[in-house]
């Protein structure tokens, strides 16, 4: 809303940033902060996905390192946008988006490969993440869709199945989880009713 490049839909969403004005340190700051949250999102996911690894959840021993290590590299790329606005460094601003854009299709092959049943929900978000992104290349290729538009879908569809993840991964076991044997039952007696049963692992 502050920026004086009216124009700037046409081209992409770093133009923001490249003003050299206040309008664009706003935009820098924010996008190095979103990249901040997005790099300590990785604490709870890998806490919550060693914890399901533990309790027995199929493929999520090698998920609870892989999957933080590129929510942690995709939250480090949108810090360097941030920091090498288009206007300092085009190569190294561009290399830094690359980085952003292969973490996030990283991370929905990750899911296909280690995460599928982890959630109904959360395979309906990263089906429908995957699908924005192949029809959103295919937009941009056709010359359809603007940059601008297809980074708006494509990290918008990404970051939506983010938080699904991170909101999922607090709610999985934090341990093992003890199994039902004949041998978790205990016996004791009741003053009243005699011999009952009890559900106290021995």
């Amino acid at each position: 809303m502050t920026t004086p490049d009216s124009l700037w839909w046409l081209s992409c969403f770093s133009r923001l940033g490249a003003t050299d004005d206040e309008s664009s340190m706003f935009f820098n700051g924010g996008i190095a902060l979103a990249g901040a949250v997005i790099s300590l999102s990785a604490v709870p996911v890998m806490r919550g996905l060693r914890g399901a690894s533990a309790a027995g959840f199929r493929g999520t021993g090698a998920a609870a390192t892989l999957v933080p290590l590129l929510i942690a590299t995709l939250g480090l790329s949108l810090i360097l946008i941030g920091m090498l606005p288009l206007s300092f460094n085009v190569f190294a601003h561009e290399r830094a988006a690359n980085g952003a854009l292969a973490s996030s299709a990283g991370l929905l092959l990750l899911h296909r490969r280690y995460l599928r049943g982890l959630s109904r929900n959360l395979d309906r978000i990263a089906m429908g993440a995957v699908v924005v992104l192949a029809l959103g290349m295919v937009g941009l290729i056709a010359g359809v869709l603007t940059l601008t538009v297809f980074e708006g879908l494509a990290f918008g569809s990404v970051i939506t199945w983010l938080h699904a993840l991170e909101m999922r991964s607090k709610r999985l076991p934090a341990g093992p989880v003890t199994p039902f044997t004949a041998n978790s039952q205990q016996l004791f007696l009741s003053p009243i009713w005699g011999t009952r049963r009890s559900g106290v692992t021995v």
